[in-house]
C-alpha cells in the first residue's frame, strides 16, 4: 500500500451536487441584469465614414493606397514613402474628408 492510497482512504466519498446551492439560493444570490436603454452617442447626420465621405477624398484615398500596396520604397507605418508616395499622401491628407455647410 502507498502513502498516496493511506491517505485517500481517510477521505470520505463526496456526493455529487451535494456542494451546488438549490435553484432557488441561486436565483437571490445573482444579482439582477437589467437592460437600460441608451441614447445614440452620435446623430447619424454628424458621423463621417469613407461612405458618407466626398468623392474627392474617396478618389484621393484609394490612389494613395493603390500606390503604397505595391511600391516597395513605401511603408506607411513608420511614413516612409518615395517621392510619388509623398506627394499622394500629402494629396490625401490636404482633401477634406466633408463638406461644410
Amino acid at each position: 500500500m502507498s502513502l498516496l492510497s493511506g491517505l485517500l482512504n481517510q477521505i470520505p466519498p463526496t456526493i455529487a451536487g451535494a456542494d451546488k446551492p438549490t435553484r432557488a439560493n441561486r436565483t437571490t444570490d445573482r444579482p439582477r441584469l437589467v437592460l437600460v436603454e441608451r441614447p445614440a452617442q452620435l446623430p447619424a447626420s454628424t458621423y463621417t465614414n469613407a461612405a458618407t465621405a466626398t468623392p474627392e477624398w474617396r478618389q484621393a484615398r484609394d490612389q494613395y493606397l493603390s500606390h503604397i500596396m505595391v511600391c516597395r520604397s513605401c511603408y506607411a507605418p513608420t511614413a516612409r514613402y518615395c517621392l510619388a508616395g509623398a506627394d499622394l499622401r500629402a494629396s490625401y491628407d490636404r482633401t477634406p474628408l466633408e463638406t461644410h455647410q
